[in-house]
Parts: C-alpha cells; structure tokens; sequence
C-alpha cells in the first residue's frame, strides 16, 4: 500500500505548488452500478452512465469500455483535482479540473459495499461533485488513508 500512496502522491506533486498530504482516485458516483445495470440492458447503461457523468460534473468520466479518473490531492490549506487514465499501474494526469480552499469545501461521505460516495460542494460557488472511491479488494487501504485525510477536521 506504501507504494501506492508515494506513486500517487508523486505523480501530483508536480501539479501541485505546496507538499501533497494525500492522494485519491476517484470516479463518478454509481460507475458500479452503472456497470451492472450495462451488463442487462446496453441502453439502460448508456443512460445511467450518462446520469453519473452528470452528477460528477466533469471530473472523471465513466464510459461503456472505460472509465476516465479524478484524482484529488490535499495539502493543508487546499483540495486540487485532475482528471487522470491509467497508464500501467499508475495514471496520468490529463487536465486540471478545480483547485478550492479546504474550508470552502463541504465533504459528505457515505461508505457503501464496493465504494464510499463522496460529495464534494464548493460553498463560495454552489458546484456540487458526486463521486465515489472503490474501497473492495486493494484499492481500501490505500482509499482509506485518503478518505480519513480528505475528511479530518481543518484547524
């Protein structure tokens, strides 16, 4: 899990003008779901991957054959967002997406069987962001340690 979180970390920093704490990969909110419901039905898939994709507004995107990433870093004072793809075991950045004050950012989190959702709303800017972090197999350690920095009380 080490390596995870030091791979992540770096591969934001440079992106990144302060010390990055921690790092998540993210996708849109009900891409599992999204994901049964394609295997029954290709139309009822479309359109729930379209409803996710327009809860995530705009970070990540989930699609028939892939599934495009937000990562968020944290430093101390800030919350920063990319859209990513894999590349091997890693990703790489494709764009910045926002970059916001922590104390502007109301986080909600709700654990479920495969994913935690996590709501991200920007109080200055009335932007809401629905996602979730996959916390099955090896990917919760490493969703672990983020989640607990993402929502610790800021001083």
């Amino acid at each position: 899990m080490a390596d995870y979180v030091q791979q992540r970390k770096e591969t934001a920093q440079p992106h990144v003008p302060e010390p990055v704490l921690a790092v998540g990969i993210l996708q849109p909110a009900g891409t599992w779901g999204a994901m049964g419901v394609g295997q029954m039905s290709g139309l009822a898939g479309m359109i729930a991957r379209k409803a996710t994709n327009d809860r995530s507004g705009g970070m990540g995107k989930s699609g028939a054959f892939s599934t495009k990433a937000a990562m968020i870093a944290l430093t101390t004072d800030r919350l920063y967002a990319f859209n990513v793809k894999p590349k091997g075991r890693s990703f790489k950045i494709v764009d910045a997406v926002g970059d916001w004050d922590r104390r502007d950012v109301k986080v909600a989190t709700t654990p479920g069987k495969l994913a935690t959702k996590v709501i991200f709303d920007v109080e200055s800017t009335g932007a809401h962001y629905e996602l979730e972090a996959t916390t099955i197999m090896s990917a919760g350690n490493f969703t672990t340690v983020f989640l607990e920095e993402l929502t610790r009380p800021l001083d």
